[in-house]
């Protein structure tokens, strides 16, 4: 089935894929080729795409996924390849919202610094997978 992830900054992931597994408010789904329509709410969290018996790992906040006639279109407010995180990045976007949430100057600087904050933990989340994993391979 076709898969594309795509967020503002554009097209993350594009290809054919045999299964992807991703986060909803109701819990995890797995999408096999054929799976019925479906047009649902997406959470922050990990969507895993298989291929060929191999793993890709992307970290995704928020969004809506799209399951249509074998075709898989998920539309996400962040999305990043496991293997594009930047640990150090990452650790510094975390340190620089949380100073802007403990000045708490204005509401927006507060909800946006909090944004920030959730995709940059989630990131390292997503690192340290991907690291525990590689230890056991």
């Amino acid at each position: 089935m076709q898969l594309d992830v795509v967020s503002p900054e554009g097209l993350v992931y594009q290809d054919t894929v045999d299964e992807v597994s991703l986060p909803t408010p109701n819990g995890e789904i797995s999408i096999l080729p054929h799976h019925v329509s479906l047009f649902t709410k997406m959470s922050d969290g990990i969507i895993t795409v298989r291929k060929n018996a191999k793993e890709s790992i992307i970290a995704t906040v928020g969004g809506f996924v799209e399951i249509g006639d074998n075709t898989v279109v998920i539309l996400t407010d962040h999305a990043i390849k496991a293997e594009n995180i930047q640990i150090a990045r990452s650790q510094e976007a975390i340190k620089r919202a949380e100073e802007v949430m403990k000045k708490k100057e204005s509401d927006v600087d507060f909800i946006i610094a909090e944004k920030e904050l959730q995709k940059s933990i989630l990131e390292l989340k997503v690192a340290d997978k991907i690291k525990r994993k590689q230890r056991f391979k």
